[in-house]
């Protein structure tokens, strides 16, 4: 198995058929989908039966108790088959050779970090009820869309030109025995907006991985949805990352193996 892909979910159905389809079109062949839902319904099994003869997809879900998404992270990690690791949100299409290329950079010891390109609402819209099946450059430039320098595609780009990746939670990629060392993400944080992403990329920093930039390697469309203010709850994520880094844990307490 070349790649275990896993997908975090939160009800978002219309997205991720979006984001399957995408991956439909991959040049590389060899990987797994896990669908991590942080949910528990059968409208996403509707979902995903239209591409279960087409993609190897396993499921995994749980009940729905409010912001838990490292949760069933941490499980779709103990369950993947592959050595290789790579994460996305259910609401971010990738370009064909994004498998490909992680196939290729993913190596123990490193942390590989993408960017992504922010699809406006109108092309979004679009592609989420089916009146465009991709989005071109002629769309983004026509709607406005964000960051269309993220749509680069230069995988021979050395490191040395890129500037020092930030690690996003839709896009990233692992060595498995890298983060069974790190014991997974951090299920102390129960709020969504801040948490996962920073917190696993300062702890990966104390144990010595080394950041890689996948950007203009892994291109990934993110089709934009409405966002709630969640201030507050990124105050809170943040002031507990603070305190967490004070104290100076690489392998955390509560991840895939909870500390008693």
């Amino acid at each position: 198995m070349g790649i275990s892909l896993i997908i975090s979910v939160y009800n978002d159905y219309h997205g991720l058929e979006c984001v399957l389809n995408s991956l439909l079109d991959q040049s590389d062949k060899d990987f797994e989908i896990i669908i991590a839902h942080d949910n528990s319904d059968h409208l996403i099994e509707t979902t995903l039966s239209q591409f279960t003869d087409k993609l190897t997809i396993r499921l995994f879900q749980q009940e729905d108790l409010g912001f838990r998404k490292n949760i069933i992270l941490n499980k779709a990690i103990t369950e993947s088959r592959s050595e290789k690791l790579v994460f996305i949100d259910g609401d971010c299409m990738v370009h064909r050779h994004f498998i490909r290329n992680y196939v290729r950079c993913i190596r123990p010891g490193y942390f590989f970090a993408g960017r992504r390109l922010d699809v406006d609402q109108r092309t979004a819209d679009m592609l989420r009820n089916k009146i465009i099946r991709k989005a071109t450059i002629y769309h983004f430039f026509k709607h406005k869309t964000k960051r269309i320098e993220e749509r680069l595609y230069a995988p021979c780009l050395p490191q040395k030109f890129l500037s020092l990746p930030r690690l996003l939670g839709c896009n990233m990629g692992w060595s498995k025995s890298d983060l069974i060392a790190l014991n997974g993400f951090d299920t102390d944080y129960m709020h969504p907006g801040f948490g996962e992403d920073s917190d696993i990329e300062w702890r990966a920093i104390k144990l010595g991985l080394k950041p890689y930039s996948m950007r203009f390697k892994a291109i990934q469309f993110h089709l934009e949805h409405p966002r709630p203010n969640r201030n507050d709850l990124v105050l809170k994520g943040k002031n507990m990352m603070t305190e967490k880094v004070r104290i100076g844990k690489a392998r955390c307490d509560n991840g895939i193996i909870k500390i008693d």
